[in-house]
C-alpha cells in the first residue's frame, strides 16, 4: 500500500467518524406589507419520526411594572419556568387554561419554580390583582422552537433531514388557531418566509386605567 492511498483511506474514515452536521433552517416572519414581525414564535415539528432531543432549560417569567415579562414564552414540555416579582407589590399570578390551571401569589421580591408543564399548549395567565395584566406560556412537544428578532427572522438548527410541519405563532396573529403552517422537506440548508395574510391585531395595553394595586399585606 502506497504513502498516498493509506493517506486516503486513513482521511476518510476520520470524514465518517465526524458527527453529521445539523441542518440550517433560517426563518423570517413578516406582515402582508412585507413588514418584519418581532417577537413571533416559530416552531418547526417533525413528521417522519426523525429524532429530536429534549431540553432541560428554565424560562424566567417576570413581573415588572405591573407587566408579564416577557409578554410572550415558550418552552418544551417538561421545562420549568421561573416567575419572579420585581414590583414593590404583591402578585397572584393564575391561568384557567385547561389542564394547566394554577393560582400562585408572589410577594415583591419572591420567586417560584414550576415544573408541571407537561401539557403542550398555550397557557393564558392573568393577575387576580391586576386584571390588566396578561400574558402567554407556549408549551410544545418540539425542541426547535425560538422567537423572531426585531428583522423577524431566527435560525433553527436541525438534526435530521425530511419532512418537517413549520408554524409561526402569536396570540394577535389573525390566522386561523393563531397561526401560519408550511410543510415542507428539509434536505439541506434551507431559507423560508411565512408572510402573513392578514395584519396584526394590537397587544392590549399593559396598564390600569388608575392607580389602585394592592401592597405587599395583600
Amino acid at each position: 500500500m502506497n504513502v498516498n492511498f493509506r493517506q486516503f483511506l486513513l482521511l476518510a474514515f476520520a470524514l465518517l467518524s465526524l458527527p453529521l452536521h445539523a441542518l440550517s433552517l433560517k426563518v423570517q416572519v413578516v406582515d402582508p406589507a412585507d413588514k418584519p414581525l418581532e417577537n413571533m414564535v416559530v416552531y418547526l415539528e417533525p413528521l417522519e419520526g426523525q429524532q429530536q432531543g429534549k431540553t432541560t432549560k428554565t424560562v424566567d417569567i417576570g413581573q415588572v411594572n405591573k407587566t408579564f415579562t416577557p409578554y410572550i414564552s415558550v418552552i418544551q414540555s417538561g421545562d420549568a419556568v421561573r416567575f419572579y416579582n420585581q414590583d414593590d407589590i404583591t402578585h397572584h399570578i393564575y391561568s384557567v387554561t385547561g389542564s394547566h390551571k394554577f393560582s400562585i401569589k408572589i410577594r415583591s421580591g419572591q420567586e417560584m419554580l414550576k415544573q408541571d408543564f407537561a401539557q403542550t399548549g398555550e397557557v393564558v395567565m392573568g393577575c387576580n390583582i391586576h386584571d390588566w395584566m396578561s400574558g402567554y406560556l407556549l408549551v410544545l412537544d418540539t425542541p426547535y422552537f425560538d422567537k423572531t428578532n426585531s428583522g423577524g427572522l431566527l435560525t433553527l438548527d436541525v438534526a435530521e433531514p425530511g419532512q418537517y410541519r413549520l408554524t409561526a405563532w402569536h396570540p394577535q396573529m389573525q390566522e386561523k388557531d393563531n397561526r401560519l403552517v408550511q410543510t415542507f422537506t428539509l434536505l439541506e440548508d434551507k431559507s423560508i418566509i411565512l408572510k402573513l395574510n392578514q395584519a396584526m391585531a394590537e397587544i392590549p395595553q399593559q396598564q390600569s386605567d388608575d392607580d389602585f394595586y394592592f401592597l405587599s399585606e395583600y
